[in-house]
């Protein structure tokens, strides 16, 4: 088994694959990239990932990037099979999930949390939001629908899917953001499980993220 170093952000989708990793069983490193400091853009980082994202992880001599494909990473190498069997049905509503929280759910916080990506001018932000805001709200209610009747993402099993639902769920009640959020009973249920799991809290800490800033912006 090649070595594995994770690089990852604090309460990043990265927060994801550090959870998992921990959940695997794999033996593997962890170094923090604060991307709010922009240590993501030093030279260091930039010779590991010129795309300057995070997650980054290290396998080997290999770089893989996208919490998607390392979460499926991840998933095929625990021996504590968190992604369920190849060319299985629960192999394919995994992908389904994952493909869903990166291209839409993850999509849909981007005019909240970074509007200049959209906009030049900051007066149009205002407007910006009048999309955004009803946009996020509706995609949320569509993932605890998605999780109703379920006491994890794919059923009964916890998966690599799990860390990446409650990434989402985290920034979905930043104190910036709860106010436009409707309740989300299941998709909150799910959340208190994923946060009863010693792993979590032991890679949250480690990132420097405690129960008094578990919300912050």
């Amino acid at each position: 088994m090649p070595t594995l170093k994770l690089y990852t952000s604090p309460r990043a989708c990265s927060t994801a694959c550090h959870i998992a990793l921990e959940e695997s069983g794999l033996d593997y490193e962890v170094e923090i990239i604060k991307i709010r400091e922009g240590q993501h853009k030093t030279a260091d980082y930039l010779a590991i990932n010129p795309w300057g994202k995070i997650p980054t992880l290290l396998i080997g001599d290999e770089v893989l990037t996208e919490a998607h494909a390392i979460l499926s990473y991840i998933g095929e190498k625990s021996p504590n099979s968190f992604l369920p069997d190849n060319n299985t049905m629960g192999r394919t509503r995994a992908h389904e999930w994952m493909n869903f929280l990166s291209s839409t759910v993850h999509i849909a916080f981007r005019p909240l949390f970074r509007p200049h990506l959209f906009l030049k001018e900051k007066s149009l932000y205002p407007k910006l939001l009048e999309v955004g805001v009803p946009n996020l709200r509706n995609t949320l209610l569509e993932v605890d629908r998605r999780l109703a009747d379920r006491e994890f993402a794919l059923g009964k099993d916890f998966s690599v899917v799990d860390p990446y639902l409650f990434v989402f769920y985290m920034w979905s009640q930043r104190d910036d953001i709860a106010p436009h959020i409707a309740d989300m009973a299941n998709w909150k249920a799910h959340a208190k499980r994923i946060l009863e799991r010693p792993a979590t809290w032991k890679c949250l800490n480690r990132e420097g993220v405690t129960k008094k800033n578990i919300t912050d912006p």
